[in-house]
């Protein structure tokens, strides 16, 4: 069986993200995979894993926002922001409300600038920084500009705080909850983490390891496995005349013009947060997807993102 398309993995405790890829390329004998976004080894939760072509979407699924639940101990500082670190120190945790603490993470809400943490898989030099670190170099990386939507209390019980978080990519939970802790005063390790979304796919869509063995000794996986199609589906489409779609194979330009009035005639709506536009044939194939323009206005060709060979 020739194995294609998205499958979400609900990846264990203590496996890299990368170690999970392996996993399944051994298990399903493919080739060619990659995942749509790195989960540290403590964390648990959807991991998106592109097989055979459709590691040609990767870019897509990497950009999708995140939503994590997770837990926090307060009072502690660790070296790497999470429980898997050295304690540097330890502080006294006051008598603090769930309404005090929501209004101290309330403040990370919007665009912020963000330093990744240093043991992380962010790269200096060609090497990521949890191996400049275990070296003894520290590296005061740049901050990044990352975009927090939702950062909320779900419950207390000192020392221990449970929350949701929904953000960009790019963006490190450890590192806000070490800020959160340190506006705070005590300190703040993370010491649980969930991803519960990755872009379009969700939870209650993914399979544990466990899973993923099972259906594929009973010859059932392949239904659990998205097409480049379905995995793209939460992209808002037009369709292009036959002739039109050989063009853009061909790599022929298309104006942005052309792309607006078919947007405007078939009344194809932008979505929140997902700035691109899938172009498909009257038969219904993936020709490509563009990114979808702010105007439609003025000269100029629409950027073929990816385009997709019949």
């Amino acid at each position: 069986m020739k194995v294609e398309g998205v499958l979400v993995l609900d990846k264990p405790k203590d496996l890299s993200s990368t170690e999970a890829v392996e996993k399944i390329k051994r298990l399903l004998r493919v080739r060619k995979a990659g995942h749509g976004g790195t989960l540290d080894p403590f964390a648990t939760g959807v991991l998106p894993i592109c097989l055979g072509r459709a590691t040609k979407i990767a870019q897509f699924i990497l950009e999708g926002d995140k939503v994590y639940q997770g837990t926090f101990e307060l009072g502690i500082i660790t070296d790497t922001y999470d429980l898997t670190g050295e304690v540097v120190e330890r502080r006294p945790v006051p008598e603090l409300s769930a309404e005090e603490i929501q209004e101290v993470m309330q403040g990370f809400v919007g665009e912020i600038e963000q330093v990744p943490p240093p043991y992380s898989a962010a790269k200096y030099r060609g090497q990521p920084l949890y191996r400049w670190a275990r070296k003894g170099v520290k590296v005061e990386k740049e901050p990044k500009r990352v975009e927090v939507l939702e950062f909320r209390v779900l419950a207390v019980e000192l020392p221990r705080v449970e929350f949701e978080v929904y953000c960009s990519k790019g963006t490190y939970v450890r590192s806000l909850v070490h800020e959160v802790g340190l506006r705070l005063g005590c300190g703040a390790t993370l010491v649980a983490l969930r991803r519960l979304r990755k872009g379009p796919f969700t939870l209650e869509e993914a399979l544990t390891l466990e899973e993923v063995e099972r259906l594929q000794a009973e010859g059932r996986l392949e239904e659990k496995i998205l097409s480049v199609e379905e995995a793209l589906s939460f992209i808002p489409a037009i369709t292009v005349s036959r002739e039109m779609a050989r063009r853009i194979r061909q790599g022929r330009p298309f104006s942005v013009s052309v792309l607006g009035s078919l947007v405007r005639l078939q009344k194809v709506a932008r979505r929140p947060r997902v700035p691109w536009l899938r172009i498909l044939s009257e038969d219904g194939d993936l020709v490509a997807v563009t990114y979808y323009p702010e105007r439609f206005s003025g000269e100029g060709w629409a950027e073929m993102l990816r385009v997709f060979v019949s």
